[in-house]
């Protein structure tokens, strides 16, 4: 019997549609509020909460968490891989997926192409980083999802009034270099070696292309180069499953932009041409199975 368990945090809205298909080929099948988990250290070892059911003694445990949720959530693959329980993330996946900086310097470090990107703490320094920049210039939260905290300055007047907002709010900058573009993004699903690919167009006087930000889908076939880019960021961050953004420069480069640890996965297969939650959960049952005859 293998059975799985999808931890989700209070913003998921389309967990039902991975149980949905999990429940295809895990025998049982369990759906996890985040805030209901607990984590408990004793005699016995340590285990992970729900109610009065262990989740390490699951086969399977897919995480689905956002924003302030992740800095619990960073526990949790840690406690799974020391009780042999197979997940789509590694131990140090989450840490990386909540620090946008530090996404840009491991992906940097292993030879990806990257926006330029500076991590400041003082308003000085970031106008400094700016001018080296040169704008117009993106700023980003550090733990920022989904395109928020995501804003743009053109110039040194607009930058100002952003870092001081954000530093009244205690919030830590990183800075990007602005990639010319016509407002729009290749948004990778990852899954494994299989990657599954669509562009994102901004709506109407907006330069973030989320979907959640009113943005569009539309097909897009892309080149091996994004595809190989796309795979090797997942394998360094650590993620069996994710979306990589992709920026297009006007003259035909590619940058990867970010990671995304949980992307958008509803009403993709009239775009993909594959339904990509079925698949995503057979990967997940394949590795389960894997991990358990191994034990």
């Amino acid at each position: 019997m293998i059975r799985c368990a999808i931890i989700y945090g209070k913003e998921s809205d389309q967990h039902h549609i991975l149980m949905e298909e999990a429940e295809k080929f895990f025998d049982t099948v369990l759906a996890v509020p985040m805030e209901c988990l607990r984590v408990v250290y004793n005699g016995d070892g340590v285990q992970l909460m729900y109610k009065t059911t262990d989740l390490t003694e699951f086969d399977c445990v897919f995480l689905r968490v956002f924003g302030d949720e992740m800095l619990f959530g960073e526990n949790i693959p840690e406690i799974l891989e020391t009780e042999g329980v197979y997940t789509q993330v590694d131990v140090d996946s989450l840490t990386i997926a909540s620090n946008k900086f530090y996404m840009i310097k491991v992906m940097e470090d292993g030879n990806l192409p990257v926006p330029s990107t500076s991590y400041t703490l003082s308003t000085q320094e970031t106008q400094r980083a700016a001018e080296e920049l040169g704008y117009p210039v993106i700023i980003k939260i550090i733990s920022g999802y989904g395109g928020k905290g995501v804003m743009k300055a053109d110039e040194k007047s607009d930058l100002t009034p952003i870092i001081d907002t954000l530093t009244l709010f205690e919030q830590d900058i990183c800075l990007q270099e602005y990639i010319e573009n016509p407002g729009e993004d290749i948004r990778m699903i990852v899954v494994g070696d299989k990657t599954f690919t669509y562009k994102r167009i901004g709506g109407k006087d907006e330069f973030r292309s989320n979907i959640s930000q009113g943005g569009k889908r539309e097909k897009y076939e892309p080149s091996e180069g994004m595809k190989e880019a796309a795979v090797q960021a997942a394998k360094l961050c650590g993620f069996d499953f994710c979306g990589i953004d992709i920026i297009e420069s006007e003259n035909s480069n590619f940058y990867i932009g970010e990671i995304n640890f949980s992307p958008g996965i509803a009403d993709l297969e009239d775009i993909i041409g594959e339904n990509v939650p079925e698949i995503l959960m057979e990967h997940m049952y394949s590795n389960a199975l894997k991990n358990k005859t191994l034990d």
